[in-house]
């Protein structure tokens, strides 16, 4: 069932497809955003009224939230509501036009026809790593790729077969949905085009970040993946892969790999969906809010990556 917000400032998690609805204001959620303007014979002023609807990627939806609030805390005629589903369903939800954006960990053109994301704009508003996370009874520290690799195709099945596990047990892998740009950049990184076999079962597929914390804080023997703003070390274990650490500034060198570019993808934006925007690029959130919230500003990249996942420095 989809939820209804009944304040401006409050935002609405929703989870999968749909349109969401303002009800104290009655404005439409994924309905269109305006500008208007008030004019006296002395003065005339422009403000920003409208509503936005963002939908998409949870690796980020934290961060967006902030800026959410502090936009709307500053254009009191503004609604925005924030919504779930993955990167599949912001991209989708962008090219249909039922959310003026759609957040996504990967390039569009991983998700949707050429002429479809042709039709988007790219807003790049941060970077984020990503890396294998355990249970903290699972006794190793580090992991190499290609143990990651046989694991999440289903070749390796038990923690006596990874190197430097001095245990033994079947592993219980958690992985995300296949509309996850998460598993996606995953995927990317360490499997590097390897068909996973339809035999291989995960013991669950989740559909947020927020979940698999905690599936994998409460089953054993588990292991799973997550952007680093999720990291916590009080639920699980993060591990280091092929000895490098899975830090923010080891993936500004490029020393580690598994990381994404975090998108906002606009279709034709409106005036208040592009002040929005703007406001996210901004140096009141690229030098405050994206590194609080465990993220990196692009500039501060030394290596770039493309849709093919070629990183260069």
């Amino acid at each position: 069932m989809i939820k209804q917000n009944v304040s401006r400032r409050q935002f609405l998690n929703i989870m999968g497809v749909g349109s969401a609805v303002v009800a104290g204001l009655g404005l439409a959620a994924c309905g269109s955003s305006s500008t208007s303007s008030n004019s006296s014979s002395n003065s005339e002023s422009t403000t920003l009224s409208g509503s936005i609807s963002c939908t998409g990627a949870t690796s980020f939806q934290a961060l967006v939230e902030d800026a959410a609030n502090d936009f709307m805390d500053a254009n009191e005629n503004v609604t925005i509501t924030i919504g779930a589903g993955g990167s599949g369903q912001g991209l989708s939800d962008v090219k249909d036009g039922t959310a003026q954006i759609g957040r996504s960990d990967i390039f569009a053109e991983q998700k949707l026809d050429a002429s479809d994301a042709a039709e988007l704009t790219d807003n790049q508003v941060a970077v984020v790593g990503m890396g294998p996370i355990v249970n903290s009874g699972v006794d190793i520290d580090d992991i190499s790729t290609d143990d990651l690799k046989g694991i999440f195709t289903g070749s390796i099945t038990d923690w006596s077969q990874v190197s430097g596990s001095k245990a033994s047990g079947t592993i219980q892998v958690i992985n995300r949905k296949s509309g996850s740009g998460t598993r996606a950049t995953f995927e990317q990184a360490v499997l590097k085009g390897a068909t996973v076999p339809d035999s291989f079962t995960p013991v669950a597929e989740e559909d947020s970040s927020g979940t698999v914390v905690e599936k994998v804080n409460q089953t054993e023997n588990s292991i799973s993946y997550l952007a680093f703003s999720y990291y916590d070390d009080s639920k699980f274990k993060a591990l280091s892969v092929d000895g490098v650490a899975a830090t923010n500034e080891n993936v500004e060198s490029g020393d580690f790999n598994i990381w994404a570019y975090e998108h906002m993808y606009t279709k034709n934006a409106d005036d208040v969906t592009q002040a929005f925007i703007d406001y996210m690029l901004s140096d009141d959130v690229q030098d405050s809010l994206v590194e609080k919230d465990g993220f990196i500003p692009a500039s501060k990249m030394k290596v770039s990556k493309d849709v093919d996942g070629n990183i260069t420095k």
